[in-house]
């Protein structure tokens, strides 16, 4: 299912960091629900309509992400992405076929960005791209969730920011494509997706900094076997207020919560995440 974003707290937006520093994240992401937004329609029951699963259906996810992204100069960074998995569900037809829910826990497929910033003003952007490599393990087989998609992923970001100093505030945009490839062994095409995260944060004191998010991703159809598949469509937005604050000159500490307002063939509810993020310049003569 891999039902989750990726952890998008993501290294300051359209701003680069300066040569030498590093930033890292940690982030812990929860959800537990029994409700989905539907990706083929029921009698009387729209597509995308947000509905508890069939035969009393539950799913769990426990996830991991650790970011990292490093100043290779002013104005070009690179960073990378490994997650780690634990999804759980279960339903009555699996508690019949296999005796109880079907889990999968390990590290999924890592991803590897680069940055390079455009423009300084009246805004500020950069382009960013990325790739996700099939590192996790894939399985394809019933009654198995695979921690990894078994095929490449491409990334193509624009990203703007504008701080408005003297008021403590700040708003970026990140808008994407990703060119989702084939995944061979299972002649298994999935949809290329949109996706974007709109954010504004202000920062109440030198410590304390609140953040609001709408962030989403809209998908293609999948072509599996040659055939379209007009209910495998993947959507999901978001509404993601946050809390961050700075235990010391490096360390953070954030909170917060993930609503889901829309979707289809995702878990609907909340998802809700901690995360410790370090900011420096640890390699210094």
């Amino acid at each position: 299912m891999m039902a989750l974003l990726t952890s998008s707290s993501a290294w300051a937006g359209a701003w680069t960091f300066p040569k030498g520093k590093l930033w890292t994240k940690l982030t812990f992401m929860s959800q537990d629900t029994n409700e989905d937004y539907i990706g083929v329609p029921r009698p009387n029951i729209a597509r995308g309509t947000r509905q508890p699963y069939l035969l009393e259906g539950e799913y769990s996810s426990r996830t991991f992400f650790l970011d990292a992204m490093y100043g290779i100069t002013d104005q070009l960074n690179v960073g990378i992405q490994v997650p780690f998995f634990d999804q759980t569900f279960q339903d009555q037809e699996l508690n019949i076929l296999f005796g109880g829910p079907i889990s999968s826990s390990g590290f999924s497929d890592i991803r590897f960005f680069a940055k390079r910033k455009l423009i300084d003003a009246p805004v500020v952007s950069s382009l960013k791209f990325g790739f996700k490599a099939p590192t996790g393990s894939f399985e394809n087989r019933q009654g198995l969730i695979p921690v990894g998609e078994g095929q490449w992923d491409f990334d193509f970001i624009l990203q703007v920011g504008r701080s408005f100093w003297p008021f403590r505030a700040y708003a970026n945009a990140d808008v994407g494509y990703r060119v989702r490839m084939k995944n061979g062994e299972i002649d298994r095409d999935p949809g290329d997706e949109l996706f974007w995260i709109a954010e504004f944060g202000y920062q109440w004191t030198d410590k304390l900094l609140t953040v609001l998010k709408w962030e989403g991703i809209d998908g293609k159809e999948t072509t599996s076997l040659g055939l379209q598949l007009t209910g495998d469509v993947k959507k999901i937005q978001y509404i993601s207020p946050a809390v961050l604050f700075r235990t010391t000159d490096t360390i953070a500490i954030e909170a917060g919560i993930r609503l889901s307002i829309n979707g289809q063939n995702f878990p609907a509810g909340p998802v809700f995440q901690v995360g410790v993020n370090y900011e420096g310049i640890p390699f210094t003569r």
